[in-house]
């Protein structure tokens, strides 16, 4: 459980002031994610819609439960991207591309998963310490999306000490993968 999420579970069974403590740490995030909607609506306006109804369903005693790694902070950016693009379209300010002026794509088959590659990642994995390895899922779940920066403070990481255990948890999955004997060629792909 990450601290985004204890401090959402926190603020379940107690009150404003944890609630507080969780909106300090995904207030940013989201604001990030809003980034393509900036020209087309209010983003504050989208981000405090976001935060109320995420107080709302939390105060509601039947009200879902979110599950999974930063569920919370998942749930919400996925709220605030409906919310703006709900609203974009309201003010007629989305523009679509029509269908013959899209670029054709090729698509490539993804390959066929290897349940032995994925034996040996997850035993890798499981060897990594607490913190590069939440390091490195936040990077992988956040720092495409929001950059490195905002990856680090949903992780309550300064961006240097982020970074560094980024790479010392590469560095371990790498030589743990390599002393499993995974091929090369998987390692680059």
């Amino acid at each position: 459980m990450t601290d985004i999420d204890e401090r959402f579970t926190a603020a379940r069974t107690g009150g404003l002031a944890e609630f507080e403590q969780w909106m300090g740490r995904v207030k940013r995030p989201i604001r990030i994610s809003l980034q393509p909607y900036a020209r087309s609506v209010d983003v504050e306006g989208v981000v405090q819609e976001t935060l109320t109804r995420m107080w709302i369903l939390l105060r509601d005693p039947e009200g879902r439960v979110l599950t999974g790694e930063n569920a919370s902070l998942r749930f919400a950016i996925v709220l605030a991207r409906n919310l703006a693009r709900n609203e974009a379209r309201r003010n007629r300010r989305e523009d679509y591309l029509p269908p013959e002026d899209l670029p054709e794509v090729p698509v490539e088959p993804a390959p066929a998963a290897d349940p032995a590659l994925r034996r040996a990642i997850q035993a890798c994995l499981d060897q990594v310490p607490k913190r590069p390895l939440e390091a490195l899922r936040a990077r992988l779940e956040l720092g495409a999306l929001m950059g490195d920066r905002a990856a680090a403070e949903s992780v309550a990481m300064t961006l240097n000490t982020f970074l560094q255990n980024v790479v010392r948890a590469r560095q371990q999955l790498l030589q743990c993968l390599k002393g499993k004997g995974v091929p090369a060629a998987e390692l680059v792909r």
